[in-house]
């Protein structure tokens, strides 16, 4: 009896680099060695039946990655984990894993948003003036940078340079982010907790986010690493995450 399983799966170090199309050879490639009964499609060019989530950015490591698997036949998740987790390659990991309705929409078809951790480092010209004169400089910057956050997310318009099939074009990517908040600020360090719209809304990148952020802060800031940690439904009163 055909099984639905889905997945969730972390992505992290250098296989951050991978493309979406690669990512979906490592899989098919670690389901094999793990001898993981998948149906496999009909026609000319079978391929297993397995359906990702929006895809990942370039560079951009996640805790909340999620994959469907149609089964031929019934496996229990904890087997289904275990095998996948001794074939997959360093850098991913299945974190979790429950059996869905054979009649559940596609993932891309659900998720409707995504939230990112944006890790910023302080750039030196701004870190020497606050070191002078530590804790009254730091309490400053604390200001300033909830000052801008408010700024950024009460701007009417955030426009930036898309290259598209037609060229580069005028985006503007106001509408697509939902919520923007400081985190956490020790310094130098500091996190920015962003929430977008993605699916068939679109597929924002949170590196434009953090770059229009930044340049409205003065440049002050370089980006150290951006982290997807959550892919969510949007329920009928509360955004439900997907597992």
């Amino acid at each position: 009896m055909e099984q639905l399983v889905r997945v969730k799966y972390c992505k992290d170090g250098p296989i951050k680099y991978i493309s979406h199309l690669n990512l979906a050879q490592v899989f098919t490639r670690t389901l094999r060695r793990a001898d993981i009964p998948v149906v496999i499609s009909n026609g000319f060019n079978p391929r297993f039946r397995i359906s990702f989530g929006p895809p990942l950015p370039l560079g951009i490591t996640s805790t909340s990655e999620y994959l469907d698997i149609r089964l031929k036949e019934e496996i229990k998740v904890e087997e289904l984990t275990e095998r996948l987790n001794l074939e997959l390659p360093q850098g991913l990991k299945i974190l979790q894993a429950k059996i869905i309705p054979s009649s559940a929409d596609s993932l891309v078809k659900v998720i409707d948003r995504a939230s990112y951790i944006i890790t910023l480092k302080i750039k030196e010209k701004l870190l020497d003036s606050v070191t002078k004169n530590q804790e009254d400089e730091l309490r400053k910057l604390k200001q300033e940078i909830g000052k801008n956050n408010k700024r950024f997310l009460n701007l009417d318009e955030i426009s930036l340079e898309k290259q598209t099939k037609n060229g580069v074009k005028m985006v503007d990517i106001k509408p697509s982010i939902l919520d923007i908040k400081v985190q956490n600020f020790k310094s130098p360090i500091l996190k920015l907790s962003l929430e977008i719209r993605i699916g068939q809304q679109g597929n924002l990148n949170p590196q434009y986010v953090a770059k229009a952020w930044i340049s409205n802060f003065a440049d002050n800031f370089d980006i150290i690493q951006i982290c997807r940690d959550g892919l969510y439904v949007k329920g009928e009163e509360v955004i439900e995450e997907v597992i």
